[in-house]
C-alpha cells in the first residue's frame, strides 16, 4: 500500500482548509477529501443538478482509462527522481472518473503531479474549483491565471509550499504541488505537461 507523500499531505490540508473556509462563507457544507496518489479523493454527488463543473451534462462523456492519463505525467526534471506512476478508476452515479499521479523527490523536496478526468462530474479537484478566491497575505497567496491558455490557480504558503491547479476544457484537472522546493521547481513541472494532448483525449 502506498503512503501519503509529505507534499500531498500538506497540499491536501491546504485544500481542505480552503474548502472549509469557502463553505463557511457561502453557507454550503460540501468539502473535498483529497488524498495522495495511493488513494482517491472522496467523490460527493450531493447536488441534484444534472450538470457538472462546466455546465456539460454529468457523465455525457466516458472518462478515459487512467492508462491514457499516465503518459501525460512528466518525466522528472533535472535533479529530480520520479517514482512509478499510479492510476485508478472511481465509480460515481453508475459512471466512472479516472485519476493518475506521480510523486517526485529531490533531496528533502517533494513534488506530485495529478491528472484527473472528471467526465464532467463535480469530483476531485473540481469540487473546490469554484470556491477558490484570489488573496495575498504575509504568509502566501492564491492567484488566478492561465497555463498554456487554460485557467489556473496558483498558491504559495511560506516557507516553501507551492501548487497549481489547471482546468483543461472544464473536464480534466491537472494539479502540481511542490513542498520544500522553489517557484522555479513548480514552474518546471507545470511547463513539462502537454495540456493540448490532454485536451484532445476522447
Amino acid at each position: 500500500m502506498r503512503t501519503l507523500s509529505p507534499a500531498m499531505v500538506l497540499g491536501l490540508f491546504a485544500l481542505l482548509a480552503l474548502c472549509l473556509m469557502a463553505a463557511g462563507c457561502t453557507g454550503t457544507s460540501d468539502t473535498t477529501d483529497e488524498t495522495s496518489s495511493g488513494a482517491a479523493p472522496t467523490a460527493t454527488a450531493g447536488s441534484s443538478s444534472s450538470t457538472g463543473a462546466s455546465g456539460a451534462a454529468k457523465g455525457s462523456v466516458t472518462a478515459v482509462p487512467y492508462t491514457a492519463l499516465v503518459p501525460f505525467l512528466p518525466d522528472a526534471p533535472a535533479g529530480w527522481t520520479a517514482e512509478d506512476p499510479f492510476g485508478a478508476s472511481w465509480t460515481i452515479e453508475e459512471a466512472q472518473w479516472t485519476w493518475a499521479s506521480r510523486d517526485y523527490s529531490k533531496g528533502d523536496a517533494q513534488a506530485s503531479v495529478i491528472i484527473q478526468d472528471s467526465a464532467y462530474y463535480d469530483v476531485g479537484y473540481w469540487e473546490a474549483w469554484d470556491s477558490l478566491v484570489s488573496f495575498e497575505t504575509t504568509e502566501g497567496y492564491y492567484r488566478q491565471g492561465k497555463v498554456s491558455g487554460y485557467p489556473s490557480w496558483e498558491y504559495f504558503t511560506k516557507p516553501d509550499s507551492y501548487g497549481t491547479w489547471i482546468g483543461v476544457n472544464e473536464r480534466f484537472m491537472v494539479y502540481v504541488s511542490v513542498e520544500g522546493g522553489s517557484k522555479q521547481d513548480l514552474d518546471a513541472f507545470v511547463n513539462a505537461i502537454n495540456y493540448g494532448g490532454i485536451a484532445n483525449l476522447k
